[in-house]
This record gives structure tokens, C-alpha cells and sequence, in this order.
């Protein structure tokens, strides 16, 4: 017993900058989690809870997005188990980044105090106790930011750990978003062309260690798959047993909702002239009333429209995509002025006067009331700190919410630290969310925080190595006299 007690004195003495930085966002997000008790849970959180509950997981959500959940409840079945689990994953992410910062800097002052404005934030404090699949999705893109920076901080001196869990987080990250999987190719050919047109000669030891990122990345893949066709072929056979005729024949694949959604653009702009098109188009969705819900910033009017006649598409599906690709060559236009707008959230710094940004739950649109999903523990801090949500979103606070902003911002505090301090290597630090900026780009369906949730995190990760290296940003060079 007494050697157990000396060997848990003896990491704690070891690890003592860690835990102090690993605690503060614990027990802040903790506060928070009991200020906005059981936590906030939004309508895609909300779906997956339900498919928890009833056994029957889909892969409309990610399908190990929602399996994980299903294997938190075990511990215990309420939604707030996974608000821990994320806080957990933050805190463990964050307090090893403090840890590798501080071996360098030794500014354990400045670091502690930037941890608890950061925590304090409400882009950090709401969206930890939020059940959206997004949140863990962009910690685990946080995570290989981190690992980036242990490289650039030890001249990529990675242990074989190192590579495998990367590998690791590349699979899970493929499992928690669509997108993923794009982000995880991208980040694979990344990978293989700095090795293959690194300087230095490719040794055995490299070709190992990168063999290792692809075995890990495999493995995990495998080992999801297992339960995932276990699950999937179950909710096959309810769906048989379940879903009526008439249900089958008007349910509409999300590509073809996503080319419905575009073909709004071209009803929207007058493109539609052909009669027979038209007639056509007005059998699937009334045409007027198509142009009327048509949004370029959100799928969801037309892709929830319950009035479409999903049987009229299914049966012709070739018709459809042919009348979409006659018009985009003939008015091409139409259609990059509609992805500018549905991806305004990446690359629109001012998104905001638009209002599809949030940072919480609407319980209720009009109102953003918590009152109806919350059973506060700490009522007093809750309307307090609530209060100053709503302050920042109705002042110039709001674009500080930018996901676009936030982008352009971090490579500004990029390049000044490539200038000034780092060398061009510091640029790999802004890849996370960079590469899941470009695998939105083609994809997004609505104007969305948290899918560029990433962008924020790797802010305060970007910002806080700016802030201990600003000696060095902003020392004036002394000339020389000749």
C-alpha cells in the first residue's frame, strides 16, 4: 500500500503542471454542466439519444458516433455521461498541450491565466456540455494539433507512439463526421509526400513508423466495423418490418435531396424555362411554392419538406440529375453563387448578419430560452452567464463567433510566427482545420458553428503560442554597424 501511495505521490510531483492544467477546464466545464443541467442537447443530439435508447442505430449520423454513446450509457443511461466524457477528452488534450508548451516557455503564470479566460469563453464553456457528435469530432482534430506541435517543438523526434496514435485519431475522426473521411485521405497523402520529398533519405526506421499511422488507422477501422454491420443489418430488418410501401417509395437519398436543393437555385434565378421541365419539377415540389422555402444557406427547408413526392423522383432519377447538369452548363453561375452562399460560414467573415450561426440549442427560435430544457443546479449563474451570451451576440462581440474570421486570424498569427520565431514548419499547425475547411467546402449543408468548430480551438492553441513567443514576435533587429 505504501509503495502504491509513494508512486502516486511521485506522478503527481512528475506530472504537476499537467494535472494543474488538466483540472482547470474540468472543473470549470463541471460548473457549467451543472449551471445547464442535464446538459444542452439539440435536435441531432437529441436523435442520437433516441437511437441509444431503442437499440436501433443508423448511420445518418455517423454510425460509431452513436454506437459510442450507446457503450457510455453502460456506465450510466443519461446524456450527461457523455458531456463528462467530453470535458474529460478536453481537459486530458489541453493540460498535455500546457505541459509541452511549458517545457519550452516557462511562462506557467501566463499559460494558467489564458486557461481560464479561455474556459470562460462561451464558445468553449456551451459548446463542452453540448450533445452534438461535432464536439468530440473537433477534439480529436485538437488532438492532432497537439501531436503537430510536439513535433515542431522536438524537430518531429516522434516516438513510435507517437505515429499510432495519430493513426488512431485519423479512424476515429472518419467516424465521427461524413467529412472525415476526406479529412483522414487528405491528411494520408500529406503524410506520404513530406516523406517521399523530405531532404533527408527515407530510412527503414521512417518507412516503420509511417507504416504504423496506416496499421492503426486499419485496425481501428476493422475492429468499428464489426459492430457496426451487426447494428446496421438489425435496423435493415426493422425497417422491412416497420416502414410501409408508400413510406419506401417517397424516402430520398440525401444526394438527391442535396440535387434538389441545388435545382431551387436554378428555379430561384428563372433558368427553368422548358414546359415539359417545368412540369416535370412542379410533380416533385409545387414550383412556387419550391422557390419560396429554396435557402442557399441551409438543405433543411427542402430537404424536410414534407411534401415532396419522393416516388416521382426515385422513379426517375436519371431525369432529374441529367434537367440538373443541362442547366448548370447553361447557367453555371447560378450554381457557384449558390456554394458561395451555403459555405459562407468558411470563407464569409461576417456570417453573422445572416443569423444561421449559433452557439446553443434552440429550445425556443425565437427566443433562445433555456428555460425549457434546463433544470439548473446553479440557477444564479446560469441567468448570469446566459445573460452575457445574449450581450455578445447583440454587440460587435457577435463576429468574434466568425468561423471564417477565426480562420483568417489564425493564419495572420501563423505566418507571423513563420517570420519571426518558427520557420515554415509552424504552418502544419493550421492543417486540422484547413483540411476540414476544404472537405466541407463541397458538402456543407447548412451554416453551421459547429462543423468549423475546429477553427476555434485551433485559435486558442495558435493564439497561446503567440502570446509566450511575443518577446521574440516583436524584438526590433538591431542594425549593425558597418
Amino acid at each position: 500500500m505504501e509503495k502504491i501511495v509513494m508512486k502516486v505521490k511521485q506522478f503527481i510531483i512528475d506530472n504537476k503542471y499537467f494535472l494543474i492544467c488538466f483540472s482547470i477546464p474540468l472543473i470549470i466545464f463541471l460548473l457549467f454542466l451543472l449551471a445547464y443541467y442535464p446538459g444542452i442537447i439539440s435536435y441531432d443530439g437529441n436523435n442520437q439519444w433516441q437511437q441509444v435508447q431503442s437499440g436501433l442505430i443508423t448511420n445518418s449520423h455517423p454510425f460509431f458516433s452513436t454506437y459510442f454513446m450507446l457503450l457510455l450509457s453502460k456506465i450510466h443511461n443519461n446524456p450527461t455521461v457523455v458531456f463528462i466524457y467530453q470535458i474529460i477528452l478536453f481537459s486530458i488534450i489541453w493540460g498535455y498541450f500546457c505541459n509541452l508548451i511549458n517545457q519550452k516557455s516557462k511562462n506557467k503564470f501566463i499559460i494558467i491565466i489564458f486557461t481560464i479566460f479561455m474556459c470562460l469563453t462561451p464558445i468553449m464553456a456551451l459548446y463542452s456540455i453540448s450533445l452534438w457528435k461535432d464536439i468530440i469530432y473537433s477534439y480529436y482534430l485538437l488532438a492532432i494539433v497537439v501531436i503537430i506541435y510536439k513535433g515542431i517543438q522536438n524537430n518531429f523526434k516522434y516516438k513510435l507512439s507517437d505515429f499510432i496514435l495519430f493513426g488512431i485519431l485519423l479512424a476515429l475522426i472518419c467516424n465521427y463526421r461524413h467529412n472525415g473521411i476526406l479529412v483522414a485521405i487528405m491528411y494520408m497523402c500529406l503524410i506520404l509526400i513530406i516523406a517521399l520529398f523530405n531532404k533527408k533519405r527515407i530510412n527503414k526506421n521512417i518507412v516503420k513508423k509511417i507504416t504504423m499511422i496506416f496499421i492503426s488507422f486499419i485496425s481501428v477501422m476493422l475492429i468499428i466495423a464489426i459492430p457496426k454491420k451487426y447494428y446496421l443489418n438489425n435496423y435493415s430488418k426493422y425497417r422491412v418490418k416497420v416502414e410501409t410501401k408508400s413510406e419506401r417509395e417517397n424516402s430520398i437519398s440525401i444526394k438527391t435531396k442535396y440535387i434538389l436543393w441545388m435545382m431551387g437555385a436554378h428555379l430561384k434565378e428563372g433558368n427553368v424555362t422548358n414546359s415539359n421541365d417545368i412540369d416535370f419539377l412542379n410533380k416533385i415540389i409545387n414550383i412556387k411554392k419550391w422557390k419560396k422555402i429554396y435557402n442557399p444557406y441551409i438543405i433543411n427547408p427542402i430537404s424536410n419538406y414534407e411534401h415532396i413526392n419522393g416516388k416521382i423522383v426515385n422513379d426517375n432519377p436519371k431525369k432529374l440529375y441529367k434537367m440538373f447538369l443541362k442547366y448548370t452548363k447553361k447557367y453555371p453561375m447560378t450554381i457557384v453563387k449558390h456554394y458561395i452562399n451555403c459555405d459562407a460560414l468558411e470563407i464569409d467573415p461576417f456570417s453573422q448578419r445572416r443569423t444561421y450561426l449559433y452557439i446553443f440549442d434552440f429550445s425556443d427560435i425565437e427566443n433562445l430560452n433555456f428555460n425549457k430544457v434546463i433544470k439548473s443546479k446553479l440557477p444564479y449563474f446560469q441567468n448570469v452567464y446566459t445573460r452575457i451570451v445574449y450581450f455578445s451576440l447583440m454587440t460587435g462581440v457577435k463576429y468574434l463567433y466568425q468561423p471564417a474570421l477565426i480562420l483568417y486570424l489564425n493564419i495572420i498569427m501563423l505566418i507571423i510566427l513563420s517570420k519571426k520565431v518558427f520557420g515554415k514548419k509552424i504552418y502544419l499547425l493550421g492543417t486540422p482545420m484547413i483540411l476540414n475547411t476544404i472537405s466541407l467546402l463541397p458538402i456543407n449543408l447548412a451554416q453551421d458553428l459547429r462543423y468549423v468548430y475546429i477553427n476555434f480551438l485551433n485559435f486558442f492553441i495558435i493564439l497561446l503560442v503567440f502570446i509566450i513567443n511575443y518577446k521574440k514576435i516583436f524584438k526590433k533587429s538591431v542594425r549593425k554597424n558597418i
